[in-house]
């Protein structure tokens, strides 16, 4: 069920009455947009800056809004975006780039902080979890994945809904599995990167590594690529999405297990789940695949 919040929107040109209702509102919001920026950023010091920040870029957006009963989920949307384009700076910070998906250590990302209290127990808030559990869990998505479904579930907008106002695809599942598996097996990084969206995100469970952007993911591709001697992939079904169980090897040995690709996007790759070694590595034989030699 959809929950909104109603103001009166006056004339952009009516100064003071703009600043009231725009000041109603941020009031009427502030608390919950706090917890919901604590779920996507997993700190509340994080969740305030970005309270901050949404608050700033609301106000100076607000005459742009001419429905007054959209106003809470159109500060939710600002929200959101302001906490992914925080996510994005963070991971710039914290990203190296050329380490083998073997080499890089487990647990290295930020630790999600407690939060001090809970919420309330009706309102627009009423059946959202804030629990430490639920907001790890989250946190074991994509920010973007995370974004969606925090908007689905906290504002009541559809899936597309909330894609359209973060400025996102929504995940669909005819991402070109064939073209992805050629690549690989044919050793062609450049046609790899070429199924990409300009805006994929890239996840490696259980890793706490994200890569955002083509930019990124071509990066991290061409770093890891030239550290083995050959690629055997093969077309798979995950969780009902297209996927991909990629096989490595070096020197002469066979072909062994390296890791399970989930994907998702239309006509390109716009998200990749890549279950990295030695998670995906162990999946292997619950899909059925073999434990070597394929395709010598």
């Amino acid at each position: 069920m959809r929950m909104e919040t109603s103001i009166a929107v006056p004339d952009a040109s009516d100064a003071p009455d703009a600043s009231g209702a725009f000041s109603a509102l941020a009031g009427a919001m502030r608390c919950e947009l706090k917890r919901h920026c604590y779920r996507m950023m997993g700190g509340v010091q994080d969740a305030e800056d970005c309270v901050q920040e949404t608050l700033l870029r609301g106000w100076r957006e607000f005459a742009s809004l001419r429905d007054g009963a959209a106003g809470r989920p159109w500060l939710y949307s600002i929200a959101t975006r302001v906490c992914l384009d925080a996510l994005r700076t963070r991971r710039r910070r914290q990203t190296l780039f050329g380490p083998s998906l073997d080499e890089v250590e487990p647990g290295t990302g930020p630790w999600v902080e407690p939060w001090p209290g809970g919420v309330p127990p009706s309102g627009p808030e009423r059946g959202l979890d804030i629990r430490l559990a639920f907001v790890s869990l989250l946190h074991g998505l994509s920010p973007r994945a995370r974004a969606v479904l925090l908007l689905h579930d906290g504002v009541g907008m559809t899936a597309a809904e909330a894609a359209a106002a973060l400025g996102i695809s929504v995940a669909a599942d005819d991402a070109p599995v064939e073209a992805y598996v050629d690549a690989w097996n044919a050793g062609d990084v450049g046609a790899l990167i070429g199924l990409l969206q300009r805006d994929i995100v890239l996840t490696m469970p259980p890793w706490h590594r994200t890569f955002t952007g083509r930019d990124e993911v071509a990066r991290f591709m061409t770093g890891v690529w030239p550290r083995y001697d050959g690629f055997r992939a093969v077309a798979i079904v995950a969780n009902g999405q297209p996927a991909a169980a990629v096989y490595t090897r070096r020197d002469d040995a066979p072909y062994l297990p390296h890791s399970l690709h989930v994907l998702a996007g239309s006509g390109q790759v716009g998200e990749a789940v890549l279950y990295a070694p030695p998670l995906g590595a162990s999946l292997f034989a619950a899909f059925g695949l073999p434990p070597t030699g394929l395709m010598h």
